[in-house]
């Protein structure tokens, strides 16, 4: 179990960053690898991998982060966009979080391949054609607060499995004229507090149980597994939007998403 948590810990941290959907990934790495194990596919293991890349984005981010408290704080280059950033993180998370929260096990039944596998295909279409045509307007400090804003509360779209909260907001971000690389950049922000709030909700729903007990080993490995591969996949990801379209990405998810569309219909 600790070899297939470590695995799984990869995955999530190549996926969450990236505009690809872990939580598509995380159901279909099992299926298939024909893992029948259900803590391989549940909650509790889901909780403490967004935990685990909760910590690479504060690591990997931690200058940003800095930036934005001096910003806030009157002192930095330029206090007003970082009180514009701070402002819509904080707002779209607060929103978000009023509305996701109310919604979540009724959510737990969107949770299968069928609705990931589609939703994969239809936003990796809609990733690569918003990128490649949609005009750029803005940079990162030129950027204002309602179009953060738009941004952050795309995320709302991401409690649907396929979608990609990464996935959604850059698509978004770029649909309102935004840079590329400004988009990932706030993308990538905009997960901390969201994926830590996540993780810290769910984890306080199944610690104490016999059943967390029993596995506590593999949460641990699966979450630092998450936070070591993220911290890396963050930095390249930055790296590659700076000079890349994001086609790349937009394909994958079409040709991943077909692959399980496949699988599904060729089952018994």
């Amino acid at each position: 179990m600790l070899v297939e948590a470590a695995l799984l810990g990869a995955v999530q941290a190549l996926t969450e960053f990236l505009p690809v959907s872990s939580s598509a990934h995380l159901l279909l790495a099992p299926e298939f690898a024909g893992w029948t194990d259900p803590f391989l596919s549940g909650l509790m293991l889901s909780v403490a991998l967004h935990l685990g890349t909760a910590l690479a984005l504060a690591v990997a981010l931690w200058r940003d982060w800095w930036r934005l408290a001096l910003g806030v704080a009157g002192r930095g280059d330029d206090p007003a966009v970082s009180r514009s950033v701070a402002a819509a993180i904080l707002g779209s998370t607060v929103l978000v979080g009023a509305v996701a929260f109310p919604l979540r096990d009724a959510l737990i039944d969107t949770r299968t391949l069928m609705v990931a596998s589609i939703t994969l295909i239809v936003f990796g279409v809609a990733l690569a054609a918003v990128d490649r045509w949609a005009p750029t307007r803005t940079a990162y400090d030129s950027t204002r607060f309602p179009v953060w804003l738009l941004v952050g509360l795309s995320q709302l779209v991401a409690l649907i499995p396929g979608v990609s909260r990464s996935g959604i907001t850059m698509t978004v971000a770029r649909l309102l004229g935004v840079e590329r690389h400004a988009g990932a950049r706030f993308s990538l922000l905009l997960l901390t507090p969201i994926v830590l709030a996540i993780g810290i909700v769910e984890l306080a729903s199944v610690t104490g149980t016999e059943t967390f007990e029993s596995v506590a080993g593999a949460l641990v490995v699966g979450a630092l597994t998450a936070g070591l591969v993220g911290v890396v996949v963050i930095r390249v990801l930055l790296w590659f939007v700076a000079a890349h379209s994001l086609l790349v990405f937009g394909a994958y998810r079409v040709a991943l998403g077909a692959a399980a569309l496949v699988v599904l219909a060729i089952q018994p």
